[in-house]
Protein backbone atom coordinates (compact mmCIF):
# COMPACT_ATOMS: atom_id res chain seq x y z
CA UNK A 1 0.00 0.00 0.00
CA UNK A 2 1.12 3.54 -0.70
CA UNK A 3 2.07 5.48 2.43
CA UNK A 4 2.63 8.95 1.00
CA UNK A 5 3.72 10.85 -2.07
CA UNK A 6 6.29 13.64 -2.22
CA UNK A 7 5.53 14.49 -5.83
CA UNK A 8 4.20 18.05 -5.75
CA UNK A 9 2.04 17.39 -8.84
CA UNK A 10 0.28 14.44 -7.19
CA UNK A 11 0.20 16.11 -3.78
CA UNK A 12 -1.62 19.17 -5.09
CA UNK A 13 1.08 21.72 -4.24
CA UNK A 14 1.24 24.60 -6.69
CA UNK A 15 4.41 24.00 -8.76
CA UNK A 16 5.53 27.61 -8.30
CA UNK A 17 5.11 27.38 -4.53
CA UNK A 18 7.07 24.12 -4.46
CA UNK A 19 9.92 25.38 -6.62
CA UNK A 20 10.18 28.62 -4.64
CA UNK A 21 10.39 26.76 -1.34
CA UNK A 22 12.87 24.23 -2.72
CA UNK A 23 14.97 27.07 -4.13
CA UNK A 24 15.29 28.62 -0.67
CA UNK A 25 16.20 25.27 0.84
CA UNK A 26 18.79 24.50 -1.85
CA UNK A 27 20.39 27.88 -1.15
CA UNK A 28 21.14 26.97 2.47
CA UNK A 29 24.51 25.59 3.54
CA UNK A 30 24.74 21.83 3.97
CA UNK A 31 24.91 22.17 7.76
CA UNK A 32 21.76 24.31 7.84
CA UNK A 33 19.95 21.89 5.53
CA UNK A 34 20.87 19.06 7.89
CA UNK A 35 19.50 21.02 10.86
CA UNK A 36 16.17 21.55 9.07
CA UNK A 37 16.02 17.87 8.10
CA UNK A 38 16.77 16.77 11.67
CA UNK A 39 14.08 19.09 13.02
CA UNK A 40 11.54 17.74 10.54
CA UNK A 41 12.41 14.12 11.36
CA UNK A 42 12.06 14.75 15.10
CA UNK A 43 8.68 16.36 14.50
CA UNK A 44 7.40 13.49 12.37
CA UNK A 45 8.54 10.96 14.98
CA UNK A 46 6.28 12.75 17.47
CA UNK A 47 3.42 13.08 15.00
CA UNK A 48 3.40 9.35 14.28
CA UNK A 49 2.56 8.77 17.95
CA UNK A 50 -0.35 11.22 18.13
CA UNK A 51 -1.79 11.36 14.59
CA UNK A 52 -3.16 7.96 13.47
CA UNK A 53 -4.15 9.43 10.12
CA UNK A 54 -0.52 9.46 9.00
CA UNK A 55 -0.44 5.66 8.84
CA UNK A 56 -4.13 4.60 8.99
CA UNK A 57 -4.51 3.83 5.30
CA UNK A 58 -7.93 2.58 4.26
CA UNK A 59 -6.95 1.00 0.93
CA UNK A 60 -4.58 1.50 -2.00
CA UNK A 61 -6.51 4.58 -3.13
CA UNK A 62 -6.26 6.23 0.27
CA UNK A 63 -3.02 8.10 -0.43
CA UNK A 64 -1.48 10.47 2.08
CA UNK A 65 -0.85 13.73 0.25
CA UNK A 66 1.51 16.46 1.44
CA UNK A 67 1.32 19.97 0.07
CA UNK A 68 2.58 23.46 0.77
CA UNK A 69 -0.07 26.08 1.46
CA UNK A 70 -0.43 29.08 -0.87
CA UNK A 71 -0.21 32.77 -0.02
CA UNK A 72 -3.92 33.06 -0.80
CA UNK A 73 -4.73 30.54 1.94
CA UNK A 74 -2.61 32.53 4.38
CA UNK A 75 -4.39 35.76 3.49
CA UNK A 76 -7.70 33.99 4.12
CA UNK A 77 -6.71 33.22 7.72
CA UNK A 78 -5.01 29.82 7.39
CA UNK A 79 -1.65 29.97 9.23
CA UNK A 80 -0.62 26.45 8.21
CA UNK A 81 2.45 26.07 5.97
CA UNK A 82 2.30 22.33 5.27
CA UNK A 83 -0.93 20.33 5.01
CA UNK A 84 -1.35 16.53 5.18
CA UNK A 85 -4.58 15.03 3.82
CA UNK A 86 -6.32 11.72 3.12
CA UNK A 87 -9.28 12.67 0.98
CA UNK A 88 -10.73 9.16 0.98
CA UNK A 89 -10.71 9.13 4.81
CA UNK A 90 -11.81 12.78 5.11
CA UNK A 91 -8.81 13.53 7.32
CA UNK A 92 -6.49 16.52 7.40
CA UNK A 93 -3.87 18.13 9.66
CA UNK A 94 -1.53 21.06 9.14
CA UNK A 95 1.69 22.54 10.46
CA UNK A 96 2.83 26.11 10.97
CA UNK A 97 6.64 26.16 10.81
CA UNK A 98 8.61 28.85 12.66
CA UNK A 99 12.35 29.44 12.47
CA UNK A 100 13.79 30.99 15.65
CA UNK A 101 10.68 33.04 16.41
CA UNK A 102 7.15 32.52 17.63
CA UNK A 103 5.33 35.57 16.28
CA UNK A 104 1.88 34.65 15.06
CA UNK A 105 0.90 37.52 12.78
CA UNK A 106 2.35 40.57 11.08
CA UNK A 107 -0.33 43.16 10.37
CA UNK A 108 -0.29 46.80 9.28
CA UNK A 109 -2.01 49.81 10.76
CA UNK A 110 -2.56 52.79 8.44
CA UNK A 111 -5.06 55.42 7.43
CA UNK A 112 -6.77 52.98 5.05
CA UNK A 113 -6.25 49.45 6.41
CA UNK A 114 -9.50 48.55 8.19
CA UNK A 115 -8.36 46.30 11.04
CA UNK A 116 -11.93 45.82 12.26
CA UNK A 117 -13.04 44.51 8.88
CA UNK A 118 -10.04 42.22 8.39
CA UNK A 119 -9.99 40.83 11.91
CA UNK A 120 -13.69 40.66 12.78
CA UNK A 121 -15.71 41.54 9.67
CA UNK A 122 -16.76 44.80 11.35
CA UNK A 123 -16.00 48.30 10.07
CA UNK A 124 -13.94 50.62 12.28
CA UNK A 125 -15.62 53.72 13.70
CA UNK A 126 -15.31 57.30 12.43
CA UNK A 127 -13.53 58.25 15.65
CA UNK A 128 -10.90 55.56 15.05
CA UNK A 129 -10.24 56.76 11.50
CA UNK A 130 -9.97 60.38 12.66
CA UNK A 131 -7.39 59.51 15.31
CA UNK A 132 -5.31 57.25 13.07
CA UNK A 133 -5.33 59.59 10.08
CA UNK A 134 -4.24 62.50 12.27
CA UNK A 135 -1.16 60.47 13.24
CA UNK A 136 -0.28 59.68 9.65
CA UNK A 137 -0.72 63.31 8.63
CA UNK A 138 2.09 64.01 11.11
CA UNK A 139 4.14 61.18 9.59
CA UNK A 140 3.49 62.51 6.07
CA UNK A 141 5.17 65.78 7.01
CA UNK A 142 8.42 63.91 7.61
CA UNK A 143 7.96 61.77 4.51
CA UNK A 144 7.43 64.86 2.30
CA UNK A 145 10.70 66.30 3.65
CA UNK A 146 12.44 63.00 2.77
CA UNK A 147 13.36 62.46 6.41
CA UNK A 148 13.66 59.09 8.17
CA UNK A 149 11.90 57.53 11.14
CA UNK A 150 15.07 58.11 13.17
CA UNK A 151 14.82 61.84 12.45
CA UNK A 152 11.68 61.91 14.59
CA UNK A 153 13.62 61.00 17.72
CA UNK A 154 11.32 60.72 20.74
CA UNK A 155 8.41 62.02 18.67
CA UNK A 156 8.15 58.59 17.06
CA UNK A 157 6.96 57.29 20.42
CA UNK A 158 4.91 60.26 21.67
CA UNK A 159 3.31 61.33 18.35
CA UNK A 160 3.08 58.02 16.49
CA UNK A 161 3.31 54.82 18.53
CA UNK A 162 1.37 55.82 21.64
CA UNK A 163 -1.49 57.60 19.80
CA UNK A 164 -1.86 54.68 17.37
CA UNK A 165 -1.87 52.12 20.15
CA UNK A 166 -4.39 54.18 22.13
CA UNK A 167 -6.67 54.41 19.09
CA UNK A 168 -6.29 50.68 18.42
CA UNK A 169 -6.97 49.75 22.06
CA UNK A 170 -10.05 51.97 22.28
CA UNK A 171 -11.45 50.58 19.03
CA UNK A 172 -10.94 46.93 20.01
CA UNK A 173 -12.69 47.52 23.33
CA UNK A 174 -15.57 49.32 21.56
CA UNK A 175 -16.00 46.47 19.08
CA UNK A 176 -15.88 43.95 21.92
CA UNK A 177 -18.50 45.87 23.89
CA UNK A 178 -20.91 46.11 20.97
CA UNK A 179 -20.53 42.65 19.38
CA UNK A 180 -20.60 39.00 20.55
CA UNK A 181 -17.69 36.53 20.50
CA UNK A 182 -14.97 39.10 19.76
CA UNK A 183 -12.39 37.35 22.04
CA UNK A 184 -12.98 34.09 20.15
CA UNK A 185 -12.70 35.84 16.77
CA UNK A 186 -9.53 37.60 17.89
CA UNK A 187 -7.82 34.34 18.84
CA UNK A 188 -9.03 32.83 15.57
CA UNK A 189 -7.40 35.71 13.72
CA UNK A 190 -4.17 35.38 15.71
CA UNK A 191 -3.70 31.61 15.54
CA UNK A 192 -5.71 30.82 12.41
CA UNK A 193 -9.08 29.44 11.39
CA UNK A 194 -8.02 25.77 11.45
CA UNK A 195 -6.63 23.62 14.29
CA UNK A 196 -2.93 23.03 13.66
CA UNK A 197 0.44 22.02 15.04
CA UNK A 198 3.01 24.77 15.51
CA UNK A 199 6.63 23.68 15.05
CA UNK A 200 9.31 26.11 16.25
CA UNK A 201 13.00 25.47 15.49
CA UNK A 202 15.17 27.24 18.11
CA UNK A 203 18.81 27.02 17.06
CA UNK A 204 20.20 28.84 20.12
CA UNK A 205 18.77 26.13 22.37
CA UNK A 206 19.20 23.15 20.00
CA UNK A 207 15.51 22.60 20.45
CA UNK A 208 12.34 21.96 18.46
CA UNK A 209 9.05 22.83 20.14
CA UNK A 210 5.79 21.25 18.95
CA UNK A 211 2.50 22.76 20.14
CA UNK A 212 -1.01 21.53 19.33
CA UNK A 213 -3.62 24.27 18.90
CA UNK A 214 -6.51 21.84 18.92
CA UNK A 215 -9.46 24.25 18.99
CA UNK A 216 -12.61 22.42 17.92
CA UNK A 217 -11.03 18.96 18.20
CA UNK A 218 -9.78 18.65 14.61
CA UNK A 219 -6.46 17.08 15.66
CA UNK A 220 -5.57 13.70 17.18
CA UNK A 221 -8.66 12.01 15.69
CA UNK A 222 -9.29 8.30 15.29
CA UNK A 223 -8.90 7.43 11.60
CA UNK A 224 -10.12 4.20 10.01
CA UNK A 225 -10.60 2.75 13.54
CA UNK A 226 -6.95 3.44 14.42
CA UNK A 227 -6.61 5.40 17.67
CA UNK A 228 -3.81 7.65 18.87
CA UNK A 229 -1.33 6.38 21.44
CA UNK A 230 -1.50 9.71 23.28
CA UNK A 231 -4.21 12.31 23.74
CA UNK A 232 -4.06 15.93 22.59
CA UNK A 233 -6.38 18.15 24.68
CA UNK A 234 -9.09 20.18 22.96
CA UNK A 235 -8.71 23.89 23.68
CA UNK A 236 -11.59 26.22 24.45
CA UNK A 237 -11.48 29.72 22.94
CA UNK A 238 -11.65 32.75 25.27
CA UNK A 239 -14.97 34.41 26.06
CA UNK A 240 -13.92 37.78 27.52
CA UNK A 241 -11.12 40.34 27.66
CA UNK A 242 -9.87 40.60 31.23
CA UNK A 243 -7.27 43.35 30.77
CA UNK A 244 -5.87 45.32 27.82
CA UNK A 245 -3.10 47.78 28.73
CA UNK A 246 0.36 48.99 27.73
CA UNK A 247 3.12 46.54 28.57
CA UNK A 248 5.52 47.73 31.31
CA UNK A 249 8.57 49.49 29.86
CA UNK A 250 11.85 50.66 31.32
CA UNK A 251 13.13 54.24 30.99
CA UNK A 252 15.32 53.32 28.04
CA UNK A 253 12.77 51.16 26.25
CA UNK A 254 10.16 52.58 23.91
CA UNK A 255 6.52 52.28 24.89
CA UNK A 256 5.45 50.29 21.85
CA UNK A 257 3.48 47.26 23.07
CA UNK A 258 -0.03 46.47 24.29
CA UNK A 259 -0.73 43.26 26.21
CA UNK A 260 -4.17 41.67 26.25
CA UNK A 261 -5.13 39.14 28.90
CA UNK A 262 -8.19 36.99 28.18
CA UNK A 263 -9.89 34.28 30.21
CA UNK A 264 -8.86 30.66 29.91
CA UNK A 265 -5.14 31.40 30.02
CA UNK A 266 -4.94 33.24 26.68
CA UNK A 267 -2.67 36.30 26.40
CA UNK A 268 -1.68 38.28 23.30
CA UNK A 269 0.83 41.09 22.74
CA UNK A 270 0.69 43.74 20.02
CA UNK A 271 4.04 45.44 19.33
CA UNK A 272 4.10 48.33 16.88
CA UNK A 273 7.18 49.35 14.90
CA UNK A 274 8.04 51.46 11.87
CA UNK A 275 9.91 48.66 10.02
CA UNK A 276 10.55 50.59 6.81
CA UNK A 277 13.05 53.28 5.87
CA UNK A 278 12.47 55.55 4.00
CA UNK A 279 9.17 56.39 5.68
CA UNK A 280 5.93 54.80 4.49
CA UNK A 281 2.48 55.80 5.70
CA UNK A 282 1.87 52.71 7.82
CA UNK A 283 3.32 50.86 10.80
CA UNK A 284 3.61 47.15 11.47
CA UNK A 285 2.13 45.07 14.24
CA UNK A 286 3.98 42.02 15.51
CA UNK A 287 1.22 39.98 17.13
CA UNK A 288 2.50 37.30 19.50
CA UNK A 289 0.72 34.73 21.62
CA UNK A 290 2.18 35.17 25.12
CA UNK A 291 -0.13 32.79 26.97
CA UNK A 292 -2.32 29.80 26.21
CA UNK A 293 -4.51 27.39 28.17
CA UNK A 294 -2.32 25.33 30.53
CA UNK A 295 -3.62 22.08 29.03
CA UNK A 296 -2.12 22.90 25.61
CA UNK A 297 -0.07 19.95 24.31
CA UNK A 298 3.63 20.93 24.11
CA UNK A 299 6.51 18.66 23.21
CA UNK A 300 10.15 19.76 23.59
CA UNK A 301 12.51 17.87 21.31
CA UNK A 302 16.17 18.34 22.24
CA UNK A 303 18.80 17.95 19.54
CA UNK A 304 22.56 17.34 19.60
Amino acid sequence: MTFFTLDYVHSGTDPVVYKTAKGYFDGFSESLQNRYIASAQATIDTMLKIEPGLTAQKDDKDVLSIRLATDAEGQAGDVRDVIFTRNRSHWEIGFSAKNNNDSQKHSRISGSNDIGEKWFGLTCSDEYWKNVRTVFEFVKGYKDKKLSWDDMGELKETEVYIPLLNAFRKEILRIDNENPKIPEKLISYVIGIHPFYQVIKLDSKNLVVVKAFNIGGGLNKTVNKKKSRYGVPVLEPPTRIVEFEFAPSSDNHMKDTLNMILDGGWEVSFRIHSADDPIVLSCKFDVKLLGNPPILFSQYLFQD
